[in-house]
């Protein structure tokens, strides 16, 4: 355990070193981030506090909702944490940079995986903190649960957490071994890709909107025995549903799955052990073989970068060209667009599924548009989302090639608009498909379309120079995956403030909405007053989403530029 920790000795050294040696201003900056986080983490206790309750008080149904919303969130956050822990341990075993210090060093296998494995784990299980804590606490605030739901969720969620980092370091050492060496990462990046695309359209395909409509089941025996039905047996959500669910409702302790769930990731951490163990050496051989760049030779694709960057600058056509081309290259980048068009396709679909015939008698026009202007929310998260994994990541990826650009002669500010050219367009026509076919499918009037389309455009703006100055003030060009930069801390704070822009623009947007749908409630045209404050309204929008925008890249390329060369 000493080398273990001799290992892991230097990751956590570099936290403090960053802390320590990090200017005031930058430490204000983390304090109000941090602030930030905190704000968010108790939104999430607070909605799903009031989520809980209102389940919990139905008479009959509510402890059974109760409890299959637990299971159907535990599945979900299982397998994200499984998703993460592949791309994550392929990473750390097999493409960091370290490696070969560490390889050459006289270690044992053991200590090495150990080690590995320990970095994995807690690289990926911030989701179980960030999304996961405060839902379980809402749960036992709810429930008025005692002392022993804590302990035993202290037990679980590590447990969780151990299996899903053992299962994506077994997998992520077969699917090394599996892939022809040329097309490794293309196949690594499908199959992340693939994966994720089955839980989202699987968790589709539970329709938990069923769970809220009782007229769905030919009989009240039916709805409660669906509602009964639990997620498969041999799956470690179920075992945790049941361990904590037992504990909210006051049952003896169902030892049978909790002693599966810890058996369970030891038993899971030394399977890992031994297949990378086996599987290892070969391969981290094939991780090191090259591969061809086909596409990014391509004659057309010169020709539709140059169609696609004549209104720019010169210094500015030259990095999105030189951006765009890297993407094209590396398919752990480019393969995720049938991520973001799988996502695309579940939230319309999850939309389409919403149960609208709900909606009756005189105020079923209201309704539509006011669920209608609710889901511009849902539009910005996926949004920022995307552009969180492109745009945020984007002075990341630069490296330490980032030097180069730096002692050249480019300003910083037109380094970060060229950072933010490429993927403007891709963020917003996201934005606008979604904004525009849920209007459609949630028939909503033409305004409310109207206004989709407005939000949609001015939010990719703003959106995607929150990201690109937020990406330039954490960049990390020190990662041997770019994809980790949208995963750490400082990703997530870029979706709190992402989402708290989101908030901003409905919340100036009420106004309007309101003013429109109670014309319409009332038959009568708009009187001028309202449509000045309309105009007012829609107005900064645009001016919020534009400030935000230009303040973030400016603040971005300073703190960027302001950052000394490293000491090696």
């Amino acid at each position: 355990m000493k080398a273990v920790a001799a290992l892991l000795w230097p990751r956590g050294r570099s936290v403090v070193n960053r802390w320590q040696r990090a200017s005031g201003a930058e430490r204000t900056t983390y304090i109000v981030f941090a602030s930030l986080f905190a704000v968010f983490w108790a939104g999430i206790f607070l909605l799903f506090g009031w989520l809980v309750n209102a389940f919990y008080g139905v008479e009959i149904f509510g402890p059974l909702l109760a409890r299959k919303l637990l299971e159907i969130l535990l599945l979900g956050l299982f397998a994200l944490l499984c998703f993460s822990n592949v791309v994550t341990a392929l990473s750390t075993f097999y493409l960091s940079d370290d490696l070969d210090l560490l390889l050459s060093l006289p270690l044992r296998r053991e200590t090495f995986h150990t080690a590995r494995q320990i970095d994995t784990t807690v690289q990926s299980s911030w989701m179980m903190v960030v999304f996961g804590l405060p839902v379980f606490v809402a749960y036992g605030y709810a429930y008025g649960a005692g002392l022993s739901y804590y302990l035993l969720l202290a037990i679980v969620a590590p447990a969780l957490v151990v299996l899903a980092a053992s299962i994506g370091i077994g997998l992520a050492s077969v699917l090394v071994n599996i892939f022809p060496a040329r097309r490794l990462r293309e196949g690594l990046a499908l199959a992340g890709i693939l994966a994720m695309g089955f839980v989202l359209v699987f968790l589709r395909l539970l329709r938990p909107e069923r769970l809220v409509n009782a007229d769905n089941f030919q009989s009240v025996a039916a709805y409660v025995a669906d509602m009964q039905t639990p997620v498969p047996v041999l799956l470690p959500p179920r075992w945790a549903s049941d361990v904590l669910t037992a504990a909210l409702g006051g049952r003896p302790l169902p030892w049978m799955e909790l002693g599966l769930l810890l058996t369970g990731a030891v038993a899971c951490s030394g399977l890992a052990r031994w297949l990378t163990a086996w599987l290892y050496d070969t391969g981290r051989a094939r991780a090191q073989e090259a591969r061809s760049a086909r596409l990014a030779k391509a004659g057309w694709l010169d020709t539709v970068l140059a169609l696609y960057t004549r209104p720019l600058p010169p210094a500015l056509r030259a990095v999105v060209v030189k951006d765009i081309k890297t993407f094209v290259r590396d398919p752990s980048q480019w393969t995720q667009v049938l991520l973001v068009g799988s996502i695309i396709l579940i939230t319309l679909a999850s939309i389409a599924a919403l149960p609208l015939d709900a909606f009756k008698g005189p105020y079923v026009g209201l309704s539509r548009n006011g669920l209608a202007f609710l889901v511009l929310g849902l539009v910005g998260f996926v949004m920022a989302a995307v552009a969180a994994r492109f745009q945020f990541t984007a002075v990341s990826a630069e490296g330490r090639s980032f030097w180069f650009i730096r002692t050249a002669p480019i300003q910083a500010r037109t380094y970060l608009w060229a950072k933010t050219w490429p993927f403007l367009p891709a963020v917003v026509l996201v934005g606008e498909i979604l904004a525009v076919v849920s209007t459609v499918i949630l028939g909503a009037g033409p305004f409310l379309t109207g206004l989709a389309v407005w939000t949609a455009f001015w939010l990719g703006l703003g959106i995607s120079g929150i990201a690109v100055g937020m990406g330039a003030v954490f960049a990390d060009f020190k990662l041997d995956n770019v994809a980790r930069a949208a995963q750490g801390p400082a990703g997530v704070m870029f979706m709190v403030v992402a989402l708290c822009l989101v908030g901003v623009v409905l919340g100036l947007e009420v106004a309007p909405v309101w003013l429109v749908l109670q014309s319409w409630l009332q038959e009568r045209s708009l009187l001028p007053w309202e449509l000045v404050v309309i105009a007012l309204c829609l107005v900064s929008v645009g001016l919020v989403c534009g400030v935000s925008m230009v303040v973030s890249v400016r603040i971005g390329a300073a703190r960027l530029w302001a950052r000394e060369l490293p000491n090696s």
